[in-house]
C-alpha cells in the first residue's frame, strides 16, 4: 500500500517533469529550437501586422523577349517572406507549391531543379528549371496565396504574369582544316560564348566538322584551340529562330608560323577591276570581327595597294571604307609575310539593285570558280541562265546578258586565285532567282572537295543590306548558294552536288 506521503512526493515529481516537457515542446519542433526555426524563416509568427505582401517584380521581366533558354526565374516581394511557404514542384510537372512556371496557363508546370532560394533579406526567391526551356516559347510565372510573409499574411490573391518569351534557337556549324596542307583537324576544342558567358562547347570530328544546335539568337564568339596551333576566334550571329548558320572555314595556323609578319594586297573595283585608291583600311584580330580594338590601319595608294606590318601571327578581319562604296570586310592572315591578299569593293547601289560578289583568296585550293545565276526573263515568262558561256550582247565588253530595259550582267570573270566574279542586276523583278558557284577547275572529278576548302565567300548587296555566305564543308563541284524572290527575299540553299557541264548548272 502506498502511503500518502509517498503518493504526494510521486505526484509532485510527475507534475514537475510534465511542466518541463511541455515547456520544451513549446520551444522545439522536429526541426530544432523554435528560435532557430523562425530565424531561418521556416515558420511565421502572427503579429499585429495584417497587411498582405505583394509581388514587387519578377525575373525575367514580364512581356520581355529574347530570354536565354538557360534562364532562372524569380519573384521579389514587398517584404520579407517565410521561406518555408515558397515551394515549387521538383518531382514532376504537376502544378504545386506557391512558385509556379507554366507554358499552358498552369494546366501543367515546368519541373524545377530545387526549391526556391532566398536572397535580398528573404524578399527575392529564385528557382532554376530542371532542364533548359524551349526556344521561342512564352512562359508564365505565378505565385499563389500560399506564399506568406513572416507575420503569416498571405498574398491577397494569386499573382500571375502575362509571360516572358525565350529566344528562338538555331544552329551554328563549321569546319577546321590546317593552314598548311588543308587537312581536316579533329579534336579542336570550340566554345560558344554569348554576352561573355560560355553557353556550349564542342569538338571537331574526324572530318574537322563541328555543329552546335539549340542556341538562342544573338551574336556568339566562337573560340578555337588545339595543341600545336594558334588559338583563334570568330564572331557569328544567329539572326532568326530556326536558322542554320555555316561560319567561315577556319584554316588553323601552326605555332611554327613566324611570330609576326606583313599583310599586303590590292583593293579593286568589283565591276571594273580598276585599282581603288584612298580606301581606308583597318584590321581587327579574329574572323568576322567588325568592332573592338583596331590592330592596324592604312590607306590604299594610287595603285590600290595597302600594307600592314608586324602583325602577330593569326587571322584578322580587314574592313574597308571609302565614299561612294559600300563598307566591306574580308579575312587576311599573318603567318610570316603574306602578300596578294586582295579584295574587291562595290559601289553604292540604287534601291532595287543587287550585286553578287564571289571571291576566293590567295593560296586557295581552287584556281577558277564561276558564278551562275538563273534570272527571270520577263519577255517570255521563262528564265535565263547567265554565266561566262552566255553572251547575248551586253552593254559593255564583258556584259553577257541583257533583258528588257534593265540588265543582268556578268561584270567580272577571274580565272586565278585570288579571284573575283561579279554579277550586277540593275533592278530585280518579279520571279525566281537562283545563284550557284561552279568549280570549273575540278568539274571533271567525282565529288571534288576543293570548294569546301577554298575559303570562298559570296557577298550579296541589296537594298542597303549585306549578306555573306560561306562555302559549305560538303564535297561537290557545284555549290547551290541561294534563291531569291522580291516577296521572300534571300533564302540560303547551301548544298553541293557534282556537275561536269557548266551549261547544265541551270
Amino acid at each position: 500500500m502506498i502511503s500518502s506521503s509517498k503518493f504526494n512526493s510521486f505526484f509532485v515529481l510527475i507534475f514537475v517533469t510534465l511542466i518541463f516537457v511541455l515547456n520544451s515542446c513549446s520551444e522545439r519542433s522536429e526541426y530544432g529550437l523554435k528560435s532557430d526555426y523562425e530565424k531561418f524563416g521556416a515558420a511565421c509568427t502572427v503579429t499585429t501586422d495584417s497587411t498582405s505582401p505583394t509581388v514587387s517584380s519578377v525575373s525575367p521581366t514580364d512581356n520581355s523577349t529574347g530570354n536565354a533558354v538557360t534562364t532562372s526565374v524569380a519573384f521579389t516581394f514587398s517584404e520579407a517572406m517565410t521561406t518555408s511557404s515558397l515551394t515549387t514542384n521538383t518531382g514532376d510537372t504537376t502544378c504545386s507549391g506557391s512558385f509556379q512556371l507554366s507554358t499552358d496557363n498552369f494546366t501543367t508546370c515546368i519541373k524545377m531543379s530545387a526549391a526556391p532560394t532566398a536572397s535580398n533579406s528573404d524578399k527575392t526567391f529564385t528557382s532554376t528549371p530542371a532542364d533548359n526551356l524551349s526556344s521561342a516559347t512564352t512562359y508564365q510565372l505565378r505565385s499563389t496565396t500560399s506564399a506568406k510573409d513572416t507575420s503569416c499574411n498571405t498574398l491577397a490573391s494569386a499573382y500571375t504574369t502575362n509571360g516572358f518569351t525565350t529566344a528562338g534557337s538555331g544552329t551554328i556549324k563549321g569546319s577546321v582544316i590546317s593552314y598548311s596542307g588543308s587537312s581536316a583537324l579533329s579534336g579542336v576544342a570550340i566554345s560558344y560564348a554569348l554576352s561573355g558567358t560560355t553557353v556550349a562547347t564542342t569538338t571537331t570530328d574526324s572530318s574537322g566538322d563541328f555543329t552546335q544546335s539549340s542556341l538562342a539568337t544573338g551574336t556568339y564568339t566562337l573560340s578555337y584551340s588545339n595543341s600545336g596551333y594558334v588559338d583563334e576566334t570568330q564572331l557569328a550571329t544567329l539572326a532568326t529562330a530556326g536558322q542554320t548558320l555555316t561560319v567561315a572555314k577556319l584554316k588553323m595556323l601552326s605555332t611554327s608560323c613566324a611570330s609576326t609578319g606583313n599583310i599586303s594586297g590590292t583593293i579593286t573595283d568589283a565591276v571594273s577591276s580598276a585599282n581603288v585608291s584612298g580606301v581606308s583600311i583597318s584590321i581587327r584580330r579574329g574572323l568576322n570581327t567588325t568592332s573592338g580594338t583596331v590592330v592596324s590601319t592604312d590607306t590604299t595608294d594610287g595603285s590600290g595597294a595597302y600594307s600592314l606590318s608586324s602583325a602577330d601571327r593569326g587571322w584578322y578581319t580587314l574592313q574597308t571604307s571609302k565614299s561612294g562604296y559600300t563598307d566591306s570586310t574580308f579575312h587576311v592572315v599573318s603567318c610570316g609575310n603574306v602578300s596578294s591578299q586582295d579584295s574587291s569593293i562595290s559601289t553604292t547601289l540604287a534601291s532595287g539593285a543587287m550585286r553578287i560578289i564571289l571571291s576566293w583568296p590567295t593560296g586557295s585550293n581552287v584556281t577558277d570558280l564561276d558564278s551562275h545565276i538563273s534570272v527571270p526573263n520577263n519577255d517570255d515568262n521563262g528564265t535565263v541562265h547567265l554565266y561566262y558561256g552566255t553572251n547575248a550582247g551586253g552593254v559593255a565588253a564583258n556584259d553577257y546578258y541583257v533583258y528588257g530595259s534593265d540588265n543582268a550582267t556578268l561584270d567580272r570573270d577571274d580565272e586565278t586565285a585570288p579571284g573575283t566574279e561579279t554579277i550586277s542586276i540593275t533592278q530585280v523583278k518579279t520571279g525566281d532567282y537562283s545563284y550557284s558557284v561552279h568549280d570549273f577547275s575540278d568539274m571533271a572529278l567525282t565529288s571534288p572537295d576543293n570548294i569546301s576548302k577554298s575559303g570562298a565567300t559570296v557577298t550579296v548587296y541589296y537594298n542597303s543590306t549585306t549578306t555573306t555566305y560561306n562555302a559549305p564543308s560538303s564535297a561537290g563541284s557545284l555549290w547551290s548558294v541561294f534563291a531569291f524572290t522580291t516577296d521572300g527575299g534571300l533564302v540560303e540553299v547551301g548544298t553541293t552536288s557534282d556537275q561536269t557541264n557548266p551549261a547544265n548548272v541551270y
